[in-house]
């Protein structure tokens, strides 16, 4: 999978993106810059636990967005 800039996405952030599909519509939403601070973010969770919940936080960080809009 990759970004709108092209950018590969690391494999375990991908993989919890898939299991999630309102969090796969809320990244692919996103500017490019966007992206490529959550690909960056994404590198940084060490355990399966801690990147499904980045993954979780980008759905409601995405739909806050969008009520305060």
């Amino acid at each position: 999978m990759m970004s709108k800039s092209g950018n590969e996405l690391p494999i375990n952030f991908a993989l919890e993106l898939a299991t999630d599909l309102d969090a796969m519509d809320a990244f692919a939403e996103m500017s490019e810059n966007e992206q490529q601070n959550c690909i960056d973010e994404s590198r940084r969770m060490n355990t399966k636990q801690e990147m499904h919940e980045y993954v979780a936080s980008i759905k409601k960080s995405t739909s806050n967005r969008k009520l305060h809009t």
